[in-house]
């Protein structure tokens, strides 16, 4: 890692992620061009032994390799319409259910707004008029008044 500024610079654990990431990344970049010059090598391969092999061969077989790479394309094709359709029908009915929640949520705040402007309208009441509180009166006591004997 390099410096960032200052000389006693650690690496915290974001760092370590962050750079174990990139050499993980890299690995893989390697790991698939490597897979890539392999299988480009055994595709030329495979070419130049099927031609050493078909100079070999009569015309007819030529044909019939046709014949079953249509059948493996046409099969290949029913394949994803099959895998298109089955998409499709399940898009088709989660929309439905989405429409079909929607409606059961609006139908639901229609009855709760209903119910919420009848319970306003009967517990609209004439509000009670506040009377202030009567005090009674304070009793007077009479000071003890201290007599001239008991002083």
């Amino acid at each position: 890692m390099g410096v960032r500024g200052c000389v006693n610079y650690r690496p915290t654990g974001k760092d370590r992620l962050m750079a174990e990431s990139r050499d993980m990344r890299k690995q893989i970049e390697h790991l698939v061009e490597r897979s890539q010059r392999e299988i480009i090598e055994a595709s030329r391969n495979l070419s130049s032994n099927i031609n050493k092999g078909t100079e070999r061969l009569v015309t007819p077989l030529s044909n019939d390799i046709e014949r079953m790479l249509d059948d493996v394309f046409d099969f290949a094709e029913r394949v994803v319409k099959s895998q298109r359709r089955m998409v499709n029908d399940v898009v088709k009915s989660l929309n439905e259910r989405a429409d079909h929640a929607a409606d059961a949520g609006r139908a639901a705040t229609r009855r709760i707004r209903k119910r919420a402007t009848a319970k306003k309208t009967t517990a609209k009441r004439a509000p009670a008029k506040k009377t202030a509180a009567k005090r009674a009166p304070a009793k007077k006591t009479a000071a003890k008044r201290a007599t001239p004997a008991s002083q």
